[in-house]
């Protein structure tokens, strides 16, 4: 009886664990798009200002995570 009690225990504890890792799996996937990197080439102003080229982070209409805040 107390040898069917450890096996369940065992299955168990490598369910959490899978789906800890699971979960951490998404959430770096979900990270990493969020925060993705655009390279910007640079450009003329109308005044002929030179702007160089730069990164900024991927528009998604959220502004709490962007470079600039809000």
């Amino acid at each position: 009886m107390n040898t069917n009690k450890q096996i369940t225990k065992g299955n168990t504890m490598k369910k959490v664990i899978m789906m800890i890792g699971l979960i951490s799996v998404i959430g770096l996937n979900l990270n990493t798009a969020a925060n993705a990197l655009v390279l910007v080439d640079g450009y003329f102003k109308s005044n002929g200002t030179y702007v160089d080229s730069h990164y900024r982070t991927s528009p998604d209409g959220v502004c709490w995570n962007n470079f600039s805040g809000c």
